[in-house]
């Protein structure tokens, strides 16, 4: 949609910025306040100078502000958002990325000026949703301003409604996938839902290494259809696979050794008994990411009831290679 006159989107947004209370952008890093006059628009010649004063400044975006160059072209259109906010952007840049015109607000070509003016555009965005957009398609990295996981997951969500192929603009070394994989240290299983929404295997694969403890039935019904029953699948098999590698691993007791005159066979199948009650409650509530902290805390102590050297050693070596079995199970889809 574009606003057919400048001033009045103008008058809009200052009308919903009070100046006189020293209201300042919810994120200084996001937005600046910036005189109207810096605007390349021009005010109302026949406005009272009073009114002219309390209009004098609206919020613009601190990156793509007025007179942002890229690829050695000045910007040649403007974005409002649902909150206020001017982005100045590339029109050659957001067409090249969208397959649709930027929802068919931009068309083909050169764009015109509007009485000297740039066209205005209106998203249904807000402002930080818009901003993870533009840095996703000029390439640039969002991580200063540390947007809210929501935030980043509307963004990738609305690009679809642009005609902007996420997938593309997600893919690994990009700006936008290493940010996700940061995200996915703290909120997972969104980022893992939205990986399996666009097939980006290798995103799924990052977020999957955080959600290990993770449980399944708190999953909503809202993120598993988002997730898609592929990935849905991926995930419930890496979980149950842990913990069928964890039983696996386990069964085995330590092996036992040469009778000695202190040590036989009662003694040695003592100790097979006090592993396998050790192994069943450590099965018993056993989740896919249990550490090996856990699993010493378990076993290590049954060495205190061995009298047989040979026994404590091999108690020991059996806890090691099951320590280091462990470990080397697979830990993401």
């Amino acid at each position: 949609m574009e606003f057919p006159q400048w001033d009045s989107a103008i008058d809009h947004v200052t009308d919903h910025l009070n100046v006189s209370s020293g209201a300042k952008p919810r994120d200084p890093k996001l937005t600046t306040l910036v005189s109207r006059s810096q605007l390349p628009v021009y005010p109302d010649p026949n406005a009272p100078i009073l009114e002219a004063e309390q209009r004098n400044i609206v919020p613009v975006s601190t990156t793509f502000f007025p007179g942002f160059t890229f690829d050695h072209l000045p910007s040649d259109v403007a974005l409002l958002t649902s909150d206020s906010v001017f982005f100045y952007a590339h029109s050659h840049r957001l067409l090249a990325a969208s397959d649709n015109g930027f929802n068919a607000m931009l068309p083909q070509g050169h764009m015109d000026e509007l009485d000297g003016n740039p066209p205005l555009l209106f998203v249904p965005e807000n402002s930080a949703v818009l901003n993870v957009i533009l840095h996703t398609i000029y390439n640039m990295s969002t991580a200063q301003f540390l947007p809210a996981t929501r935030t980043v997951v509307d963004a990738v969500d609305a690009m679809t409604t642009y005609g902007i192929p996420a997938k593309t603009y997600i893919g690994p070394s990009t700006p936008l996938f290493l940010h996700l994989l940061t995200i996915a240290v703290i909120h997972p299983i969104e980022i893992y839902a939205l990986a399996g929404s666009l097939d980006i295997f290798e995103l799924a694969v990052g977020a999957s290494a955080h959600l290990l403890s993770y449980s399944l039935p708190s999953l909503t019904d809202e993120l598993a259809v988002k997730m898609g029953p592929i990935y849905l699948r991926r995930l419930v098999f890496l979980h149950l696979g842990r913990l069928e590698a964890l039983k696996r691993h386990l069964l085995p007791p330590p092996p036992f050794h040469r009778h000695t005159t202190i040590c036989g066979a009662a003694e040695q199948s003592a100790l097979s008994r006090a592993w396998t009650l050790a192994s069943a409650y450590l099965t018993w509530d056993a989740r896919p990411d249990l550490s090996t902290v856990s699993m010493g805390a378990a076993l290590y102590p049954l060495e205190n009831d061995l009298h047989c050297e040979e026994c404590k050693r091999l108690l020991r070596e059996r806890i090691g290679d099951l320590v280091m079995n462990w470990a080397l199970v697979k830990k993401t889809i």
